[in-house]
């Protein structure tokens, strides 16, 4: 620190050089005259000595040693946005990473500007607005609300909507930064996919929902349920998602109302370890993906226990031996797919269809 203080004494700016040598130059006089006071015995003098000390002291205080001037750092030379011919292809490599770069700031300038206006618009709509809205789009009475997590062949990300459906199609109103609609053939939709462990930033992920608004409201039971888990010692965040064709992306919350009212017949698929196995039969496998859906809020917990014993029973009823019938309940009890009371109820169930049937 002394050294700085007498760098700057002597190379600091004019302000800074002139409150050091004012303070160095009033100490050396106060103690320039208390020392010629008590040597001479001459009280005056040292009443000079006591006001030189107090001026020095006054100007210490008003100056901090944060104010003294920071040496100022050579600048280097610029480096080239992009190398010359020649250097072993390193420019046309610069070139395209500085392509992909402005792409990539294009991508979040037109993002940040579509939420900005997805939120605007959100927040501009009221019970009367959207009535008119729903009456200009015909949406149809028996309608669902969903949201809609992206749809990228439209550029649509995190929008709610109103679903519907007629003989043929499926009708979407989605609002984004205006009312949108469009529509998807019946015939196209194969089934509803799961698609596990998307990545989420929470401060982002429906940031437009953070603003209370007459849709919001309307629409929070939508929002996705977010799972946490600990990768490489690091806390990730992350949803599930559910895909219906032509790519279409629904929260885990929305599926129920799709599956209940639009789409009951529509098969659920999950690819994954279990159903692509041979060890477990389809019976096993039904309930297996039923479970999933009540751990995403699709159907619940009673709607489960309604489906497990649909397809218990048609287990009980299958064309099996006895061994498989036996197997499947102690898989579905040792993956805690079906508790005590079911395996007590369905094994005394086959045991009496057997025994009438002996």
């Amino acid at each position: 620190m002394l050294e700085k203080i007498i760098n700057s004494m002597l190379h600091g700016s004019v302000k800074t050089k002139l409150y050091l040598w004012s303070i160095v130059l009033f100490a050396v006089a106060a103690l320039a005259l208390l020392v010629t006071a008590l040597a001479l015995g001459m009280p005056f003098l040292g009443a000079g000595g006591l006001g030189a000390g107090l001026v020095s002291l006054i100007i210490s205080q008003s100056f901090s040693l944060n104010d003294i001037d920071k040496p100022k750092k050579k600048k280097g030379p610029k480096k080239e946005k992009q190398a010359k011919a020649g250097d072993g292809g390193t420019g046309e490599h610069s070139g395209k990473n500085s392509r992909e770069n402005e792409e990539g700031e294009n991508d979040d300038a037109a993002r940040k500007k579509r939420d900005r206006e997805k939120t605007k618009y959100l927040s501009s709509l009221n019970s009367k607005s959207l009535k008119k809205l729903m009456k200009e789009h015909k949406v149809d009475q028996i309608h669902v609300k969903v949201m809609i997590d992206s749809y990228k062949a439209q550029k649509i990300e995190q929008a709610p909507a109103f679903m519907w459906k007629t003989d043929t199609m499926l009708h979407f109103m989605i609002l984004t930064g205006s009312a949108q609609e469009f529509e998807v053939p019946l015939e196209d939709i194969k089934g509803i996919l799961l698609v596990k462990d998307v990545p989420v930033e929470p401060e982002r992920d429906y940031l437009f929902f953070k603003f209370s608004n007459f849709i919001s409201n309307m629409f929070q039971p939508y929002l996705p349920e977010y799972f946490e888990k600990t990768k490489d010692g690091e806390l990730v965040v992350t949803k599930n998602t559910f895909r219906i064709e032509p790519g279409i992306y629904l929260t885990n919350t929305s599926v129920g109302n799709l599956r209940r009212v639009l789409l009951p017949g529509v098969a659920f698929l999950v690819d994954d370890k279990v159903n692509s196995s041979d060890r477990f039969n389809e019976y096993f496998k039904e309930i297996y993906r039923n479970s999933i859906l009540c751990k995403n809020l699709v159907v619940t917990l009673d709607e489960y226990k309604e489906l497990t014993e649909k397809t218990l029973d048609a287990l009980l009823d299958a064309p099996i031996s006895g061994k498989e019938f036996v197997g499947t309940i102690y898989d579905l009890n040792k993956y805690h797919l079906i508790n005590r009371d079911f395996v007590v109820k369905y094994t005394q169930k086959y045991r009496e269809k057997t025994e009438r049937g002996m």
